[in-house]
């Protein structure tokens, strides 16, 4: 590589480092707030409602390579402009009920821009999840700066499901995952979440009981 490329590589990621900064923080201050409301639902009601939070930000390619799919220049100005999913959490809940306290409590703090339920209304595929886009202030010395953040919140069987079926239809499968294969998906995300509820309605038996 010579030097010209090499000194240009070097500016790209600069720029980008210094892109997705507040994204990050965006990031870590919805981390924060959803620990916060698992303790205090854990306090009150003696159940933690979240399992695990994960996060990510989009790597450069990625961003590049949405851009490009969708139309758009690629430069960092049309990212922030069109790209709503540059910051991503993933909150994996122990039950469906757990999945919409969360929703609420999100609702309760952040500016909700976009939300989908794939839980009330699956994909044909029989992904279950339930999405938002929320918008969080990033407070810098030069003022506040509002930056999205995506939200997938699901239950331990759903990102289970998902996860599988992500490595089987885009790692394994690949095109030869229609037909009959995808017909089997559907059946077993439908089994998978009625055992799902019955495991639910045994922990909402026993809490009212309590």
């Amino acid at each position: 590589m010579d030097k010209n490329n090499t000194n240009k590589m070097i500016e790209t990621l600069k720029e980008y480092t210094e892109f997705i900064r507040p994204y990050n923080d965006a990031i870590n201050l919805v981390r924060i707030r959803l620990e916060a409301l698992d303790a205090d639902y854990g306090h009150l009601h003696r159940h933690n409602p979240i399992h695990q939070i994960m996060q990510r930000v989009k790597s450069l390619d990625s961003i590049v390579n949405k851009l490009a799919g969708r139309g758009y220049e690629v430069d960092l100005e049309n990212a922030r402009e069109y790209l709503t999913d540059i910051a991503g959490v993933r909150v994996i809940t122990y039950y469906q009920q757990d999945v919409y306290e969360v929703v609420r409590a999100l609702k309760s703090c952040l500016d909700v821009v976009r939300e989908r339920d794939y839980i009330k209304k699956p994909k044909k595929s029989g992904y279950r999840s339930y999405h938002m886009i929320v918008v969080v202030p990033i407070h810098y010395l030069k003022g506040i700066e509002y930056y999205p953040v995506e939200v997938q919140i699901r239950t331990l069987t759903m990102d289970c499901w998902a996860n599988i079926e992500h490595q089987l239809h885009y790692k394994t499968l690949k095109n030869d995952f229609s037909g009959t294969v995808s017909k089997k998906f559907q059946e077993y995300a439908e089994e998978l979440n009625s055992i799902s509820l019955k495991m639910e309605s045994i922990y909402s038996e026993q809490n009212r009981q309590a």
